[in-house]
């Protein structure tokens, strides 16, 4: 049944993180309000294990306390790991997806406070069921902070900010040789499909053009390979290559270092912007006010197409949303917040 009014102060709390890295990256204002209104409260999260190392960031910063994997294709160890979270005496479940599942794992948890969305057919799941937000053009930062407001009105703060550990910092030490020429990294892959992919040829000339006035690093996960591999076949230079070398927090202390990065719409994107370094985010088929880069000093490059935003993984058309957009144009912003950075 669902309830009105706000809940108790609680004193220990689970919190569902999004099934994303960018998503779960958004999330961290509202992990953030919810620890300014309770310094007190002990807060977990629960997150697909292919994310732990999130936790670890945000354990950094004193906003939690554990992590709690989540194995996503291995029935019996998610079951165990479920099983785990229920043996803490949690008095407050914030689930942040809109999920069926995401609600119903944690239903026989006996959480006194089971807080979501109303989504998905779930709302007898949850104590409080909260109505969805009617706007399209807020960002997945705010909605996620949202939810939290409505449980909790009086305070809010829409921090980002990760701490790096210093484990992370002397690792990335290694991977990056130091330099006195701007550090640009470049990251194109997109778990979400390629209808979010910049073309591969126009990466490759990007790369090449950046190579003249900077280090270029090439950024992305073990699934970006065959996308890293086929545009440096297109390549004409020799950019250094971190893709597959880096987990979690060795990414956020790569990024950091940065003066620059361009991606696709990505979960690094997110992850750029939470660390301080500067982000060009070419987008296409997805909404730059729903999921870009939250903060300033970044820019999104976004012609709007007359059928974006789509949403697909895939384009059905000519992929004209992302080939609108030139190297030129990304390298002509390229050069100006470079430019920007030295004064």
């Amino acid at each position: 049944m669902t309830q009105s009014g706000p809940p108790p102060a609680p004193l220990r709390a689970l919190i569902r993180m999004p099934n994303w890295l960018g998503d779960s990256v958004m999330a961290i204002p509202a992990i953030k309000s919810l620890k300014a209104m309770f310094d007190d409260c002990k807060i977990d999260i629960i997150i697909n294990e292919s994310l732990s190392g999130l936790g670890e960031l945000l354990t950094t910063t004193t906003t939690i306390e554990k992590t709690i994997a989540l194995p996503e294709n291995d029935a019996p160890r998610r079951k165990a790991a479920l099983a785990g979270a229920a043996q803490s005496s949690y008095d407050l479940l914030i689930i942040l997806p809109n999920s069926f599942r995401s609600a119903w794992e944690l239903w026989s948890h006996n959480i006194r406070v089971r807080a979501g969305y109303a989504a998905s057919l779930r709302s007898f799941i949850l104590t409080h069921a909260i109505k969805r937000p009617t706007t399209h053009s807020m960002s997945q930062s705010d909605y996620f902070l949202n939810l939290v407001k409505e449980l909790y009105p009086k305070i809010e703060t829409k921090d980002m900010s990760l701490t790096i550990p210093d484990t992370a910092v002397d690792n990335s030490m290694s991977l990056l040789a130091s330099t006195d020429r701007p550090m640009v990294g470049v990251g194109f892959g997109a778990a979400y499909g390629s209808a979010k992919m910049w073309p591969a040829d126009r990466f490759a000339e990007l790369i090449d053009r950046l190579e003249e006035v900077a280090v270029v690093v090439l950024i992305g996960s073990k699934s970006d390979r065959a996308v890293a591999d086929k545009v440096l076949d297109l390549t004409k230079s020799s950019p250094a290559s971190l893709v597959g070398k880096t987990d979690i927090p060795a990414l956020s202390a790569v990024l950091s270092r940065l003066d620059l990065y361009i991606t696709n719409d990505t979960g690094p994107m997110h992850l750029s912007a939470a660390v301080g370094t500067s982000v060009i985010a070419i987008f296409g088929p997805t909404s730059p006010e729903e999921t870009g880069p939250v903060g300033e000093n970044h820019q999104v490059m976004y012609n709007k197409a007359d059928c974006a935003p789509c949403w697909r993984r895939i384009c059905p058309l000519d992929h004209r949303c992302m080939k609108s957009i030139s190297v030129d144009e990304v390298i002509a912003k390229a050069q100006e917040m470079l430019g920007a950075s030295d004064k």
